[in-house]
C-alpha cells in the first residue's frame, strides 16, 4: 500500500484572504440591496422617493466609499506579515481577510444610523 503524503495539504490556505475581504464587500453590497428594495417608490409632492435618495447616495458616495475601502483592504493584505504556523495556518487567512475589511466594517458602522427605516 503507498504512503499518502498529507503534508501538501496542510499547507495550502483553504480559503485565500483576498477571498474573505472580497466576500464581505459582496456581503455588504447584498445587504444594501436588499434594505434598498424594501423602500418605498412613492413621491411626496416634487421630492424623491426614499428608494430614489438611496439609489443616488449608492451611486454618488458608496460606490467610490466601496472601491477606496477594497483598495485599501488589499493593501492591508499586502502589509499584513504571514502569521507563525505553530497554530496552525486553517484559521489565519479568514482572519487575515477580516482584518484587512476592518475600513469597511467601520464604513458600515458609520452610515448605518443614516438609513431611513
Amino acid at each position: 500500500m503507498p504512503q499518502i503524503d498529507t503534508h501538501d495539504t496542510a499547507k495550502r490556505d483553504p480559503v485565500p484572504a483576498f477571498l474573505v475581504l472580497f466576500g464581505w464587500h459582496l456581503m455588504v453590497i447584498t445587504a444594501y440591496i436588499v434594505v434598498l428594495n424594501q423602500q418605498s417608490h412613492e413621491r411626496v409632492r416634487y421630492d424623491d422617493s426614499p428608494w430614489d435618495k438611496m439609489m443616488i447616495f449608492g451611486v454618488t458616495v458608496g460606490a467610490p466609499l466601496l472601491l477606496v475601502t477594497l483598495i485599501t483592504g488589499l493593501i492591508l493584505l499586502w502589509l499584513f506579515p504571514i502569521f507563525p504556523r505553530k497554530w496552525g495556518k486553517i484559521g489565519w487567512p479568514v482572519i487575515r481577510g477580516t482584518l484587512a475589511a476592518t475600513p469597511l466594517l467601520l464604513l458600515v458602522v458609520a452610515i448605518i444610523r443614516d438609513v431611513p427605516r
